[in-house]
């Protein structure tokens, strides 16, 4: 346990855990001590008229002091085989209740370890812009031979941290939102014509084609949110691609599930890189991250919780040749 506050609840839920074992122990031991000794009680009976009984009790000693010799004896080796069975429930229940209460809190401890280190980057992510915004407008009250066009330079710089600003709190309300998502019969290639329009514009300003190869396919999806998650892979699609390239879109059918793949031509993930592009605020600090592309290290981990709320999974390999990634998306049939 990594928080405090986690260690000491471990330990309370296993004082509890323990505390019902035990009474539960207690209380079985308890009937089976009356029953025994009920039973103990009838056993030992008076030998009737006639019967010989041989060395069950000194003739010395009258029937009933004899009888109550040996019923104390069973009673206490009954007892003391309780205590021991209680004692042995005892030890290893509070193993297995300490086993167990780390068990139930450890999915509580990881969420919340989990949204600590969001809300650290997104504080962190949001800082940054802020802090330049900042610096910009106290050089630029400190110069007293600023300009109309240095003004206006540098409220342009402003509203353009602004606008990072924006995207990034839009990326977070959009991973937040991603949860619960009306699924219905979904048409892949809509999907992608609408993705594909999206994302014309940055496309072309690196003068990159977009070939749209989807077939008329029906998943279970919503439109819009598979749109989202295409429009993301896409878009990472077109930054990290150079120049006069070519990014590719296709679907196809692999028995009850349809397959949707974005392939880009770009610099690729390195190995080390790819288990954790997923991860939110994640960026790989090699070759694709020297492109010098914008970016918050949000829009692949939105795109991963878009499809797994579709019951889906996506899936990043480097291609066949070596240049570029393709990125699958998988998704049950309609």
């Amino acid at each position: 346990m990594k928080h405090p506050i986690f260690h000491s609840a471990t330990l309370k839920l296993t004082a509890w855990y323990t505390l019902i074992l035990l009474f539960i122990s207690l209380l079985f031991s308890f009937i089976v001590f009356q029953i025994s000794t009920h039973e103990l009680g009838r056993s030992y009976r008076p030998p009737r008229p006639g019967e010989t009984l041989l060395n069950l009790y000194d003739e010395t000693d009258d029937f009933q002091t004899w009888r109550e010799h040996r019923v104390a004896e069973s009673r206490s080796r009954i007892l003391g085989q309780l205590v021991l069975f209680n004692l042995v429930v005892l030890s290893s229940g509070a193993i297995g209740s300490y086993i167990l209460a780390r068990r139930t809190l450890q999915p509580v401890e990881d969420a919340l370890e989990s949204q600590t280190r969001f809300s650290s980057d997104a504080a962190h992510e949001l800082r940054t812009p802020l802090t330049i915004m900042q610096s910009e407008i106290e050089v630029g009250l400190r110069d007293k031979k600023a300009t109309k066009q240095s003004h206006a330079s540098l409220l342009q710089s402003n509203l353009d941290e602004v606008g990072h600003m924006r995207t990034l709190t839009d990326r977070l309300l959009l991973l937040a939102n991603n949860h619960d998502i009306a699924l219905g019969p979904t048409s892949l290639e809509a999907v992608a014509i609408e993705a594909v329009n999206h994302t014309i514009p940055l496309a072309q300003a690196k003068r990159i084609s977009i070939e749209n190869k989807a077939g008329a396919i029906t998943v279970v999806g919503n439109t819009a949110s598979l749109t989202d998650a295409v429009v993301i892979l896409l878009d990472n699609a077109i930054k990290y691609s150079p120049a006069k390239s070519t990014v590719s879109l296709t679907t196809s059918v692999k028995g009850k599930h349809a397959e949707l793949r974005v392939v880009d031509t770009g610099s690729g993930i390195p190995a080390k890189d790819l288990p954790h592009i997923f991860d939110r605020f994640y960026r790989a600090d090699t070759s694709r991250s020297a492109q010098n592309v914008a970016g918050h290290g949000l829009g692949l981990s939105i795109a991963k919780q878009i499809v797994a709320a579709h019951h889906g999974r996506i899936v990043a390999r480097p291609n066949a040749k070596g240049k570029g990634t393709t990125f699958t998306i998988t998704l049950p049939l309609a």
